[in-house]
């Protein structure tokens, strides 16, 4: 065995990992999170838990224990209130929680008395990482609390994000399409396809001509001798095309009229995509259409030309039909094909790249950019067109995120073994 070939590759792979790494390790620091209280403490002490599992927060006698609260419901923000130990109504205190997202984004919430609790106004959408600014106003005196509670989020500097190779781009508008997927094969296009016939019986004198080979309009393709007269008689080819079939060969007796050759022009085939009775009705005559061979290369666009009537007994799918130009002959009939019908075509006011999705404890998220701060963004997605992926929630217009090398971040995030706990 020759275990050079086997060391060397390994020493490279373990190289490369290792400059990854280093890549991610420059001058940046990682902020780690406890999502079950929705609070978050710079140092490695856990924070004080009220009875509903909130966060404790205290001035003096005065005590608001302050909850996101997600069982059932969107997440919202529920607090209590007790002064020297006793429970204080809710309604006595004129509360007010401010959230500053990274981006310098604020989201302010006031408070409803709601039984023995106060209940936000609004949700607390995700990414629950942000800095906390509480004003609580009881009995006239006025008690405040900040402090930072991050979660989801690293930091990396620009010379460090541009050295691991992190792109970014703004999240943008696009023209999203709603596609099916079908397939199909190549066929002929029967207009093209023309038959070099005998003009009487006789004895086939010369065939000229072998499958595959390219013929022009007007060129002799075959000689044939009246068996009666002894008259020879060229047999031309009636257009310009390829050999698919042959039929006769010197020194045999064909009939008047008989089918000599068969030629085709490839120039221009069918593509006859195969549409499931239950889509029948959406593909019609017009709409757009993306052909893939099933043996690689480019991609192809062209418009459906029509939608059969009828319906096969066999597998229950009508043939919608493609005129597909074919100069170089790379479409060959017989091949399949798979083809991406557009149904529809709406715009979708917020898109981002495909490629730049990542999981994060359970979430599809992308990375928004602040700065030297990486945070995660969970998103709701909606509709997928090539690289395009529909945002319906969770990222706006505008907002810069890392389009190439998320998953640098991902990773960075998780390096600390973060959790996400609800």
């Amino acid at each position: 065995m020759n275990y050079k070939k086997i060391i060397l590759p390994t020493l490279f792979l373990l190289a490369g990992l290792a400059a990854a790494a280093w890549l991610l390790q420059g001058p940046h620091a990682h902020h780690d999170h406890d999502h079950g209280a929705h609070g978050h403490e710079a140092e490695e002490v856990a924070e004080a838990k009220g009875p509903h599992r909130g966060r404790l927060l205290t001035d003096g006698d005065f005590t608001l224990e302050l909850a996101i609260f997600e069982a059932g419901v969107p997440p919202e923000f529920r607090a209590w209130f007790t002064k020297a130990g006793k429970p204080v109504a809710p309604a006595d205190v004129k509360l007010s929680v401010t959230l500053i997202r990274p981006g310098k984004v604020e989201d302010r919430f006031t408070f409803a008395s709601e039984g023995d609790f106060a209940r936000g106004d609004h949700e607390v959408v995700e990414p629950h990482s942000f800095d906390y600014v509480i004003v609580a106003d009881h009995a006239g005196t006025v008690h405040k609390w900040s402090f930072a509670a991050p979660e989801m989020q690293t930091v990396i500097t620009a010379a460090a994000a541009a050295k691991a190779g992190v792109k970014v781009e703004k999240a943008a508008a696009a023209e999203l399409d709603e596609t099916l997927e079908v397939y199909g094969r190549v066929s002929l296009d029967l207009d093209g396809v023309r038959r070099a016939t005998a003009r009487f019986a006789g004895v086939v004198v010369e065939a000229r001509k072998s499958l595959g080979d390219k013929v022009a309009a007007g060129e002799v393709v075959a000689r044939i001798e009246n068996t009666q007269t002894l008259v020879s008689v060229d047999v031309k080819a009636p257009g310009d095309g390829v050999v698919i079939a042959r039929t006769a060969a010197a020194g045999e007796v064909v009939a008047e009229g008989a089918a000599l050759y068969t030629i085709a022009g490839l120039d221009k085939v069918w593509v006859e995509l195969e549409i499931p009775s239950k889509d029948i009705a959406r593909v019609k005559a017009g709409q757009a259409v993306v052909l893939q061979a099933d043996h690689g290369g480019e991609a192809t666009k062209g418009v459906i030309a029509s939608v059969s009537p009828l319906v096969s007994a066999e597998n229950q799918t009508a043939v919608a039909r493609v005129v597909v130009l074919n100069p170089d002959g790379r479409w060959r009939p017989g091949g399949f094909v798979k083809g991406a019908v557009t149904l529809s075509s709406a715009r979708a006011p917020v898109t981002v790249k495909a490629s730049a999705l990542q999981t994060l404890f359970s979430f599809d998220v992308v990375f928004s950019q602040h700065g030297d701060v990486y945070q995660a963004r969970p998103l709701e997605l909606g509709r997928r067109t090539g690289d395009r992926v529909e945002v319906l929630k969770g990222l706006a217009a505008g907002e810069t995120y890392v389009s190439e090398g998320s998953f640098l971040i991902k990773a960075d995030i998780g390096k600390t073994g973060a959790s996400h706990d609800h």
